[in-house]
């Protein structure tokens, strides 16, 4: 009987030495284990900053940029997910952040390796959480004690007119949308024709609409119990080139630049930001 107390004294002692030396285990020492073993099982290849997070240059960006430094002002996209808590937070490059100057850009890590690559470069970062958010985390989005896994593109607007374009075919592929370029650079696609009494710049037109930010956020809809009445010549400049494109009855996709919406400043109220491109889905109900 004496030798099984013996003997259950002596599991229980190694049980405890074990869970002492566990804890004794600084929070930074666990995540970063945490993280190595991710990368490991992933097989991906990252490289480790001084500091503790770790980043993957996954495109350099444009090569006739200069590396991005702190004064230069950016917008980005960007997806967070967590290793080991339940995050998803996103931003998307369709409707990216707004302009922001790189040295202001949080959290610290997002920035330090945003610094290593230029405009149009795409970056990972796996971040420790105390070099996140820490215990408390932020908001409903990330939790306490998240370890972070970010993916950030950086949108390349040194040519917008360009970028815009090239973000439009972008979105097009990812949708299987087949439109067609108008020579201003506006892409549509005519879903019914309509009738022979097609508007003019001068017309009072009529029309129901949906208008969405390419992330697919809805912004505004007009249904035909409750339409949207104006001269063609008092809206945006997207609409006045596309509309006259079909007559009345007529449905019509319009993803409009934002040279041809609100352009820099965006729209008054701030629902739409500074060069944004938009898309439409409009239906001409009458035309006078």
């Amino acid at each position: 009987m004496i030798k099984k107390l013996f003997g259950f004294l002596l599991v229980a002692i190694s049980i405890l030495t074990v869970s002492c030396e566990k804890e004794t285990r600084t929070l930074d020492e666990i995540e970063d284990q945490l993280i190595q073993e991710f990368i490991t099982k992933n097989n991906l290849d990252f490289e480790k900053d001084s500091t503790g997070f770790y980043y993957q240059v996954i495109d350099s960006g444009n090569t006739d940029l200069p590396i991005l430094r702190y004064p230069d002002r950016v917008r980005i996209g960007q997806k967070t997910t967590s290793i080991n808590k339940a995050v998803s937070y996103e931003t998307s490059i369709y409707n990216p952040t707004p302009s922001d100057f790189v040295g202001y850009i949080r959290p610290i890590p997002w920035r330090e390796t945003i610094r290593k690559v230029r405009k149009g470069g795409i970056i990972r970062i796996l971040i420790p959480s105390y070099l996140a958010y820490g215990k408390d985390g932020q908001g409903t989005n990330i939790p306490g004690n998240a370890i972070l896994d970010t993916r950030i593109e950086i949108a390349d607007d040194s040519n917008l007119e360009l970028y815009e374009d090239r973000l439009i075919n972008r979105y097009l592929t990812e949708k299987n949308i087949t439109a067609i370029k108008d020579p201003s650079g506006i892409y549509y696609q005519i879903n019914a024709a309509g009738d022979s009494n097609f508007p003019t710049i001068d017309s009072e037109i009529t029309i129901a609409y949906t208008g969405r930010f390419l992330s697919g956020t809805l912004f505004e809809t007009r249904t035909s119990a409750n339409p949207l009445t104006s001269k063609l010549s008092e809206l945006i400049e997207g609409w006045q080139i596309t509309l006259p494109k079909i007559g009345v009855g007529g449905k019509i996709k319009i993803i409009v630049p934002s040279r041809y919406a609100y352009g820099e400043s965006g729209s008054e109220g701030g629902v739409i930001g500074p060069n944004t491109i938009l898309e439409f889905d409009i239906e001409l109900i009458s035309k006078k």
